[in-house]
């Protein structure tokens, strides 16, 4: 059966509907958090579960694994038993919430497993760092109980703690639960434009706009203060409150053009640095009774390069690797703003890549730079009326990972030659790969599902399998796709620079000799143009040396490539 991993985002920012629907830790404290999740819907006419959409539509109960006596462990470590794919399940589930391992059957059967062994409800948990959409298969409709996917990080949080006693989970609808209850989700909260913007873009007068809906959970009408904040490197550089009365069942949206709204966020000179935006929700003169869903924060950060995804200790972040395709998959980050010159250009990405094999060495990963001229239009009418046929590209380059270390690593690729950035201009920065067991990098930690609502603006479309372009992954992603602006990146040649190699011959090992620093990428292919290997190398004092000892006998040419897109091309004999 086909992964349901792929999620349509829908083009109306419809958080009212779903906000009260939680999953959320309730005992101990270490765990009382709300958890990212996906539901089995009784709308989609594969599932006979509760309707969360309905009030009061809840469970909450301790957790208990799955057992239906498999021996041995699934590929991520876990128990087969609690995957419950072979039969009734052993242990006695009265009165408990199931937790029950994706991996190798049908969702709607490893449910019914559990339902039939008296469990109130069903948390299945993901293999991967993200949730994804779950069909009912050929058991859904028997299916009565609650069921729920979390993430395998969230999962493992919640099993973690079960081996230091009892662990209490709420999910469901939580309206009128409390009297004095407010929050939002994850979905709801406007993130930054990006997660990584340059320090000359961010000088360039950046701004972005702040926003979040905050939903009335409780039965008591309450006025709201809703504070949102920005705190760098040397301290707040942005602190607004909104304050207003929520009847119960009612939402407050705080957006750019609703009566409720936040001022841009735009200190005119941005410290390059890591930056914290914290979103807070009180209830006026109230305890907040249930206040799981009070604050929310999204890193980002002013420094070298232009991305969706964040940083972490100065490296792009690239915490997930979601993948669906079975022929080709190609992932994009689109860009659309005013750069600080004319000369302004791209003329590199950093990107990762995973091979659910583990084998990445020589793999060839496609870069493309393209001008999207397809006529705009806005996902108010529906994600299918956005076109991508009118491509002009503009840039681009290959890379070929030096070694399977590289697998979920962080990579920089020089592209063939610079791209200049006109502003204004729609483009889309994409990586592509022809082999569907290799899957590219997201930063899970931001959302930008509330930004693709309020600017109804593609974010990060993918194709997969060359046939059909989706808005994104699940929270319409950050693709950890940084991109390197430089100045004349794009309007100067690429400058060809002095290299050599020796001893040359050549029989075990070389020293290659280049005019250029840092990083640089090595391609050695024979003389038929073979590629034979490639190598990411450090440059101290131009050189650096490698093992040619595997090549047969024979000339090599070695392709260097600089971080600075310069190049360099020589010859080696190897004996």
């Amino acid at each position: 059966m086909k992964k349901l991993i792929l999620s349509l985002i829908g083009v109306v920012f419809a958080f009212a509907t779903t906000a009260q629907v939680v999953v959320r830790g309730v005992t101990p404290e270490v765990i009382a958090n709300n958890y990212e999740f996906t539901w089995a819907d009784p709308g989609g006419g594969d599932w006979s579960c509760p309707d969360f959409l309905v009030p009061n539509t809840f469970v909450e109960a301790p957790i208990m694994f799955a057992d239906d006596g498999t021996e041995g462990l699934n590929p991520q470590g876990n128990p087969l038993s609690a995957e419950a794919c072979n039969g009734p399940l052993i242990n006695d589930m009265t009165g408990h919430i199931a937790i029950v391992y994706r991996n190798t059957c049908e969702f709607g059967y490893k449910a019914l497993q559990a339902q039939n062994a008296g469990a109130v409800g069903v948390i299945i948990l993901n293999r991967d760092p993200e949730v994804v959409g779950m069909g009912g298969g050929a058991e859904g409709l028997n299916v009565t109980i609650p069921t729920v996917m979390l993430s395998s990080v969230d999962g493992a949080t919640l099993t973690n703690e079960m081996a230091n006693g009892e662990v209490v989970v709420f999910m469901g609808n939580k309206q009128n639960l409390f009297a004095n209850d407010g929050g939002s989700s994850e979905e709801a909260a406007l993130s930054p434009r990006y997660g990584s913007i340059p320090v000359a873009m961010a000088n360039n007068n950046y701004s972005f706009q702040v926003g979040i809906e905050v939903y009335n959970f409780g039965s008591a009408d309450n006025t709201f203060n809703v504070t949102a904040s920005v705190d760098g490197p040397s301290g707040n550089v942005y602190t607004e409150t909104v304050s207003s009365l929520v009847p119960t069942g009612d939402t407050l949206p705080i957006f750019n053009g609703n009566p409720s709204e936040f001022p841009l966020v735009a200190p005119g000179t941005w410290e390059e640095g890591d930056y914290t935006l914290t979103y807070t929700i009180a209830i006026d003169g109230q305890t907040d009774e249930s206040d799981f869903d009070n604050v929310y924060t999204r890193n980002f950060s002013v420094t070298s390069m232009l991305s969706l995804a964040g940083q972490e200790n100065g490296t792009l972040k690239a915490n997930s690797f979601p993948s669906n395709a079975t022929a080709s998959y190609q992932t994009c980050m689109q860009l659309q703003d005013v750069y600080p010159s004319v000369t302004s250009g791209i003329s590199g990405v950093y990107f990762a890549a995973q091979a659910s094999d583990s084998i990445l060495q020589d793999e060839e990963i496609i870069i493309d730079i393209f001008e999207w001229n397809d006529a705009w239009i806005d996902v108010s009418a529906g994600w299918a009326a956005i076109t991508f046929d009118d491509l002009n590209q503009v840039g681009g380059g290959l890379y070929y990972p030096a070694s399977n270390e590289e697998n979920g690593q962080v990579v920089y690729a020089p592209l063939d030659n610079g791209v200049a950035l006109a502003d204004n201009q729609r483009y889309l920065a994409c990586l592509t790969t022809y082999n569907p067991n290799i899957a590219f990098g997201y930063d899970n930690s931001l959302n930008y599902n509330a930004n693709y609502g309020i600017y109804l603006q593609p974010i990060s479309p993918l194709n997969i399998d060359g046939t059909q372009w989706y808005s994104g992954w699940t929270g319409v992603s950050a693709l950890s796709l940084g991109l390197k602006i430089e100045e004349n990146a794009g309007l100067e040649e690429i400058a060809e620079v002095s290299g050599s190699a020796f001893p040359n011959p050549a029989t075990d090992m070389v020293t290659i000799d280049i005019d250029g620093e840092g990083a640089a990428n090595v391609v050695v292919s024979d003389i038929s143009g073979r590629i034979a290997f490639t190598n990411n190398v450090t440059l101290a004092n131009g050189q650096s040396s490698f093992d040619i000892s595997s090549l047969d006998n024979g000339v090599y040419m070695f392709n260097v490539t600089l971080e600075n897109g310069s190049t360099s091309t020589f010859s080696v004999v190897k004996k």
